[in-house]
């Protein structure tokens, strides 16, 4: 038997890539081939093998499904319900205004992942990353309220949180200002109070969200120095501060990546440089704002609720069906007249003491009284005789 020589790549190949290219190469016109691990092979032509299938992991709706009798043929026939006619009620949302840096845009982020408040509001972000109120030739925030104010629909209230990027000098005129010196902080104050006369002249409410902990305690330590402004300008002119220090913190007051979220479970809310917010925390930050929001527009909100419900089309009410010549009407019942029972006399009634009060306590000197059964009671022991029919009268025995 003559042996052909072949090369080494078509032994090493398919016992590579498996049967299938064994499969190949026996279906091919080349001489048979011995298949790895076995030396001899017999020469005759070898059995034809069925094609190999893909694997595929079984699913659910594969398993075989249950039959169920059709009710029209048990004749089971359920009455044709007509689903009550419900009219969805458009009501206009009034627009929210969210100015800052880019906590601000946490902020945003977190209220348009909540459905409640994109029910209640329409959300109108005008944030600017890397901005504050001590650069003012980089963005100039209130003069840049002033015109967001003036947009037409003007928004129900303004939501306020910047300051993360305001530890740097103040430049007035030729002059640096130190940061957080005292000239510093005067010259930030004002600036505060522009952001606040800006909104009161324009008569909306002012929200104006706290700077977070931070990782680094520094510019944790700073930013709380300028919260501390904050909150002294705003609550000093009647506007709202939010606080966020003790949703972010460890039960130590530290700083933490992780923590309870607005359902209880803990999860990584803050971003891995120590600053900004997971889609969690963002969710959080929004959480603590939403209740001091609505407190402040719950009376601006209901009025736009209510002229959206009037100002709606009756509902159309459902036709009234004529009943069917071989239905019956039966008569209503009427119920019979009351029947008012007479009271029964009780028969005589006699007083037990004078119809005049006493004036002193009864004694030896008090008089006697004027009724004979009375005083036969009293004074012999003996009872009025029993009348006929009473309940008391026994001379029927």
């Amino acid at each position: 038997m003559a042996i052909r020589r072949v090369p080494l790549a078509a032994w090493v190949f398919p016992a590579l890539l498996g049967n299938d290219a064994w499969a190949q190469v026996e279906s091919s016109a080349r001489p048979i081939l011995p298949p790895p691990g076995s030396f001899f092979r017999s020469t005759a032509a070898p059995a034809p093998q069925a094609a190999s299938q893909t694997y595929r992991p079984r699913r659910r709706y594969d398993v075989a499904r249950p039959q169920f009798i059709d009710d029209a043929a048990l004749g089971l026939i359920m009455p044709d319900i007509k689903p009550p006619i419900v009219q969805e009620i458009d009501i206009p949302r009034p627009a929210l205004l969210v100015i800052g840096d880019s906590l601000a845009d946490a902020l945003a982020s977190g209220f348009s992942a909540d459905p409640a408040f994109k029910n209640t509001f329409a959300l109108r972000q005008k944030t600017v990353s890397s901005s504050g109120l001590v650069r003012d030739d980089f963005h100039d925030w209130p003069k840049t309220l002033g015109s967001l104010l003036g947009e037409t629909p003007p928004p129900i209230a303004v939501v306020v949180m910047i300051g993360l990027n305001d530890r740097q000098a103040i430049r007035v005129g030729d002059t640096q200002l130190e940061p957080l010196s005292d000239v510093w902080r005067e010259s930030y104050r004002k600036r505060i109070d522009s952001m606040i006369g800006a909104a009161q002249a324009a008569r909306l409410p002012l929200i104006w969200v706290g700077l977070p902990v931070m990782r680094t305690q520094r510019l944790s330590t700073d930013l709380q120095i300028i919260n501390e402004m904050i909150r002294e300008r705003v609550t000093g002119a009647g506007e709202t501060f939010v606080e966020t220090l003790d949703g972010f913190t460890d039960p130590n007051g530290a700083f933490a990546f992780s923590g309870p979220d607005i359902i209880g479970d803990t999860v990584r809310l803050r971003g891995p440089d120590g600053i900004h917010f997971t889609p969690a925390g963002q969710r959080k930050l929004a959480f603590f704002v939403d209740k001091p929001l609505r407190k402040r527009t719950e009376d601006k909100l209901r009025p736009d609720a209510n002229a959206a419900i009037a100002a709606l089309p009756p509902l159309p009410l459902p036709a009234r069906e004529t009943p069917k010549t071989n239905e019956i009407t039966l008569p209503i019942p009427t119920l019979p007249a009351p029947i008012l029972l007479q009271r029964v006399e009780i028969g005589e009634i006699r007083p037990l003491v004078q119809d005049k009060s006493a004036t002193s306590l009864i004694g030896a000197g008090a008089p006697a009284a004027s009724d004979p059964a009375t005083r036969d009671l009293f004074e012999r022991g003996l009872t009025p005789p029993s009348r006929a029919g009473r309940a008391d009268d026994f001379r029927w025995r």
